[in-house]
């Protein structure tokens, strides 16, 4: 039993020993680094360092266990395709389609953090897969109620005719897939309420209306909230209506129908909910 004390082991990296300062006693030997492997190594900070390779993830079929070949050689190209070939089980092809077009759709709907939404979605695809629910005549319909799913589930605004239409599929049958999801996998949607805050970014950008009137929105939609004026209403009508008081208060006046049309927000709920916040937060528009 070594007597040395706590403070005065280190750990090697280099030869994955224990070692005592003040005696020079080796602890413990040969023991297994479970870190990331570093590609090198530097003197200066942790933060000059690059992961040997990716951390584990859903999102591709062998979860990015894969070896990277150098394709600048003949023989390195051609192993390169042996690689790839071999890694993909015949049983496997429909699983990778799946994830394939996953990732293709989350990637087309430009969301802020795809890369957390591709890993859980996949962690669903992998799991209806091993249960045979992913089948080639239902694969489209599946991945949009997938995506649905996930989205809900991170509360993130959300607007479903674009996933039908990456997906070339109906209301209907994304329907059906959520039936089948929700019954056959035990797969549910969290209540996730969607903050109308995450609507007013989202519709900025679409208005491409100036920072100062997103920002006069963004208050206005916190102190409804405050009120409890926003209690029991759609947040893509309030961040929509929000933004409409906004721009005429900082004179980049956008009409009811140009905002409908561009947000697919009807002209009767941005009025419904012009009037609420108006009325309970004593604003005075001049139209």
């Amino acid at each position: 039993m070594s007597s040395c004390p706590q403070s005065s082991i280190i750990y090697d990296e280099v030869r994955g020993e224990y070692i005592c300062t003040e005696t020079g006693e080796v602890l413990e030997e040969r023991m297994i680094d479970v870190g990331p492997e570093w590609r090198f190594f530097e003197i200066a900070s942790d933060a000059s360092r690059v992961r040997g390779s990716e951390p584990v993830t859903s999102k591709v079929h062998d979860y990015g266990l894969s070896t990277v070949i150098d394709e600048r050689s003949y023989e390195g190209r051609k192993l390169n395709e042996l690689n790839k070939s071999s890694r993909i089980h015949s049983r496997e092809k429909r699983l990778v389609k799946a994830l394939q077009l996953m990732n293709s759709v989350i990637n087309r709907l430009s969301l802020p953090n795809s890369d957390l939404v591709k890993n859980d979605a996949g962690m669903i695809v992998n799991k209806l897969y091993r249960r045979g629910i992913v089948k080639k005549k239902n694969m489209r319909a599946m991945i949009a109620a997938v995506i649905i799913t996930t989205l809900k589930n991170h509360s993130i605004p959300l607007d479903t005719r674009e996933i039908l239409n990456l997906c070339q599929v109906t209301q209907r049958e994304v329907w059906k897939a959520l039936l089948k999801i929700h019954r056959d996998s035990g797969e549910k949607i969290r209540p996730g309420i969607v903050d109308p805050l995450s609507y007013v970014r989202q519709y900025s950008s679409v208005l491409k209306i100036s920072p100062e009137t997103e920002s006069l929105a963004m208050k206005l939609v916190i102190t409804a909230k405050n009120s409890g004026i926003t209690s029991g209403k759609g947040p893509q009508g309030i961040a929509a209506a929000a933004l409409y008081i906004a721009s005429i208060l900082m004179n980049e006046k956008l009409t009811q129908q140009n905002i409908s049309e561009k947000l697919n927000v009807t002209e009767v709920t941005l009025r419904n909910r012009y009037r609420d916040l108006i009325n309970e937060l004593n604003i005075v528009v001049e139209l």
